[in-house]
């Protein structure tokens, strides 16, 4: 009898965390190591179409902090979570934002709506502080990073 294609997969359905076998022969899938139906069907639809809940934060200006938490409506699929972060950072908001309310709708023609995940309260004077620098400005970084430090001196 010929062995198929063998991979392992964590269900997440519920604390258990059972470590299914899922074993791929002939477009045959078998699925071991699973206590309930559900854990099962987890596994299945995670070898058809992997999705995964989507958090990441956009800029706000005006509000005591840079950036405000935002979260995905619903599972988003696994391929497509860098192109959708790299689309959100380009999103900057002006507070203020309440916790739910709608930062993008249906983004990346996904049918997945971006909502605030915390409530950003407008501080007057903020919106001068946090202007974008220009281009061609030149910051100083106010401390060095590690990498740039001499390791070829010894510390005494």
């Amino acid at each position: 009898m010929k062995r198929g294609k063998v991979r392992e997969i964590t269900c997440i359905v519920c604390p258990v965390g059972c470590r299914a076998s899922v074993t791929i022969r002939n477009e045959e899938v078998r699925v071991d190591n699973v206590e309930c139906p559900r854990g099962e069907a987890y596994v299945l639809k995670e070898l058809q179409e992997p999705k995964r809940d989507f958090f990441t934060t956009i800029r706000v200006r005006g509000a005591s902090v840079p950036v405000c938490p935002v979260r995905a409506t619903q599972p988003i699929a696994k391929e497509k979570i860098l192109d959708c972060a790299k689309e959100l950072a380009k999103t900057v908001r002006d507070a203020p934002i309440k916790a739910g309310e709608k930062i993008v709708e249906n983004l990346m023609g996904l049918g997945v709506d971006i909502v605030a995940a915390r409530d950003m309260n407008r501080v007057e004077g903020k919106q001068e502080e946090q202007r974008a620098l220009p281009t061609d400005a030149k910051v100083k970084p106010k401390a060095k990073p590690m990498a740039y430090f001499d390791t070829s001196v010894p510390v005494s």
